[in-house]
């Protein structure tokens, strides 16, 4: 009897996996004036919650949490904007990676680190001068 007991187990077992899997592809990320977008693909999604954006910069040592994205599926493209970057006149080093969140509870994924440089332009638009102009207009 112990032998039967020992191949149901088994058997429930194989056939009753925790079912998290995730693969990411073509994580890049770039820069824009506002701030940085990010992109990625999965080729393998399933057990998926969500995927967090984490973040850290040159300056910080932990990553931090920024945002998520919801999951779509196996094959599916993604994107964020991080709007949150440091408005500072020279280049930043920002690392990002991506947390993947299990249905489940099980251990998170974690993305491969990407790095991404951003550099503020402090120039100020058509807009704003015009604006700024009216403003000195009025007090003349």
């Amino acid at each position: 009897m112990r032998y039967v007991i020992a191949i149901l187990t088994f058997l429930a077992l194989a056939f009753s996996p925790t079912g998290f899997q995730v693969s990411i592809i073509n994580f890049n990320g770039s820069q824009s004036n506002d701030g940085i977008l990010l992109r990625w693909s999965t080729t393998t999604e399933a057990g998926v919650a969500r995927f967090v954006v984490e973040k850290k910069s040159q300056v910080d040592g932990e990553f931090t949490e920024v945002g998520t994205v919801a999951p779509k599926g196996a094959g599916s493209d993604y994107q964020f904007f991080d709007r949150y970057v440091y408005k500072t006149t020279s280049s930043t080093l920002f690392q990002y990676r991506i947390r993947v969140d299990a249905i489940d509870g099980s251990q998170p994924i974690y993305s491969q680190q990407l790095s991404v440089s951003y550099t503020y332009s402090a120039s100020l638009s058509g807009v704003a001068k015009r604006t700024w102009g009216s403003i000195k207009a009025m007090f003349r």
